[in-house]
C-alpha cells in the first residue's frame, strides 16, 4: 500500500488505530516499523487520542485481588465500568457528585473476601513482570505511561524501586537506584512527583526526602531522556510535606499539601508546588478557614480540571469534610467550598468519578459508587487494601516503544 498512497495519508490512516494494532502492524514491512517506531508518529498519534472528547477516553482502574494474589488493572470504555446488576444496594446518603481524578489509599485490612464480575467491554492489562505486580503505590501517570514505585527493606537500607509502565505496548523501564540511599537506622519521610515536560520532551519523576524531619529536604530528579537521577540544584522546600503524601501534576507543576511551623508551635498550611520544567519550587496558600488547622486530614486533587482539596481518612472538624477548588488557578482569592458532606464514620477516601456522573468512594475498606441523582451508594463487592485502589482516565500512547527517549 504504501508504494500507491503518499506517507502523510499513511500517518493519518496508522494514527487512529489502538496501540495494540499499531504493534502488529510494524510486523507487515520495514517501511511500517520504521515509520510506527519514529518520534514524530508517536506523536502524532498520541495527540490524535488526546484530542478525543473526554468522554471516549478509557478508565483506567486498579486493585488488589486477594483470591489471585495479585494487582488488576483494567481499562472500561463504557459510561458505567460497575453495571447495576453486579450492585447491591447498601446506603442512602445525600452528598454532590464531585470529579476526582485520581486518589490512592493507605490502610490494609485483614478480611481477604470480596470478588467483583466485570462488564463485558473491559479489558485486563498484563501484568506479568514479576518485578511490577507486588508495587503498592502509583505515583501518577502522563500521556498513557504510568510510573509506580514500592519501598522494601534490605539489611541495614531502604530500597526504593521505581518503575515507569507503559501498558498498552506491555513495556516497561525500570529505573536505576538513585543516588541519595536510605538507611534504616534513621527517620526518612518521601514524598514524589511524576509530570511531562513539553519544552523538552521528557518525563521526569522528582523524590523529595526529608531526613530526621530536617529541612530543606534532599531533592532528586529522574529524567528519562538522560536515564539517570541527579541532585537538583535549587533548594528544596522549607516545610514538611507528609510521608508519602498524594501530589497531583496539573499545568506543569507538581502539587503536595504541606505543612511549617514558625517555632512557637503555631502550624501553616499550605500548598508546595514545583515546576517541573524550570525546577524549582514555590508555595500556594490553602483557603484562610484551614490554614491553621492542626490535623487537616486533606489532600490535594483535581476537580473538574480544577486544583482541588479534599477530605481524607475520616477527617476531624466541620471543614475537613468540605470540598475546595481554586476557581483560577494561582489566584489565592479564587478559593471557593463548592460543596460540604457527611457520609458518616468510616470513609477513607474519595477514588474518582465514572463517566456517567457516579463518584467512587471506599468506607471501612469497601469500594462504593455513589449515584447522586437518586443519592444511593451501591456495593460492587469489591474489598480490599485501601492503598491499591486507584482510577483514572487513560489514553493510550506509543511512549517508551522507541527505547528510553520520549516522544
Amino acid at each position: 500500500m504504501s508504494d500507491y498512497l503518499p506517507n502523510e495519508v499513511i500517518i493519518d490512516i496508522l494514527k487512529r488505530l489502538p496501540a495494540d494494532s499499531l504493534i502488529r502492524c510494524r510486523c507487515v514491512c520495514k517501511s511500517w516499523y520504521s515509520l510506527i517506531s519514529t518520534p514524530h508518529f508517536i506523536t502524532n498519534h498520541l495527540n490524535f487520542n488526546l484530542s478525543k472528547p473526554k468522554t471516549q477516553h478509557q478508565l483506567l482502574f486498579r486493585h488488589y485481588d486477594h483470591n489471585l494474589h495479585k494487582h488488576r488493572i483494567t481499562l472500561h470504555s463504557s459510561n458505567d465500568p460497575f453495571p447495576r446488576n453486579h450492585f447491591s444496594k447498601y446506603l442512602k446518603y445525600s452528598f454532590l457528585a464531585i470529579h476526582i481524578s485520581h486518589l490512592c489509599l493507605d490502610r490494609e485490612v485483614e478480611d481477604k473476601g470480596g470478588f467483583f464480575a466485570y462488564p463485558s467491554d473491559f479489558v485486563e492489562l498484563d501484568c506479568s513482570y514479576e518485578r511490577i505486580n507486588p508495587i503498592s503505590t502509583i505515583v501518577g501517570s502522563s500521556n498513557g505511561l504510568l510510573c509506580l514505585t514500592h519501598r522494601d527493606r534490605n539489611d541495614s537500607q531502604y530500597q526504593h524501586l521505581y518503575v515507569l509502565w507503559n501498558p498498552s505496548i506491555h513495556k516497561a523501564i525500570f529505573l536505576p537506584e538513585p543516588d541519595f540511599r536510605l538507611n534504616s537506622n534513621r527517620h526518612y519521610a518521601l514524598s514524589h512527583g511524576f509530570g511531562y515536560d513539553p519544552a523538552t520532551d521528557d518525563y521526569k519523576l522528582v523524590r523529595v526526602v526529608y531526613v530526621d524531619g530536617s529541612v530543606p529536604p534532599q531533592v532528586e530528579m529522574y529524567t528519562l531522556r538522560s536515564g539517570g537521577w541527579r541532585y537538583l540544584t535549587a533548594s528544596g522546600p522549607a516545610n514538611v510535606i507528609a510521608d508519602r503524601t498524594l501530589s497531583v501534576f496539573m499545568n506543569g507543576v507538581v502539587h503536595w499539601l504541606a505543612q511549617t511551623s514558625n517555632g512557637e508551635g503555631n502550624i501553616r498550611n499550605l500548598i508546595v508546588v514545583f515546576d517541573i520544567g524550570h525546577e524549582v519550587f514555590d508555595e500556594m496558600p490553602v483557603p484562610k478557614s484551614l490554614e491553621g488547622m492542626e490535623h487537616l486530614n486533606m489532600e490535594v486533587a483535581v476537580v473538574d480540571g480544577l486544583l482541588a482539596l479534599v477530605p481524607c481518612n475520616g477527617n476531624e472538624g466541620e471543614e475537613s469534610y468540605s470540598i475546595w477548588v481554586m476557581r483560577e488557578y494561582g489566584v489565592v482569592e479564587s478559593w471557593t467550598k463548592i460543596l460540604d458532606i457527611d457520609v458518616g464514620v468510616g470513609l477513607r477516601r474519595v477514588v474518582g468519578f465514572t463517566k456517567n456522573g457516579e463518584v467512587l468512594v471506599v468506607k471501612d475498606e469497601n469500594l462504593l459508587s455513589y449515584e447522586p441523582s437518586s443519592q444511593e451508594i451501591f456495593n460492587p463487592h469489591i474489598r480490599s487494601r485501601t492503598e491499591s485502589f486507584y482510577l483514572n482516565t487513560y489514553v493510550e500512547s506509543l511512549v517508551l516503544l522507541n527505547g528510553a527517549g520520549g516522544e
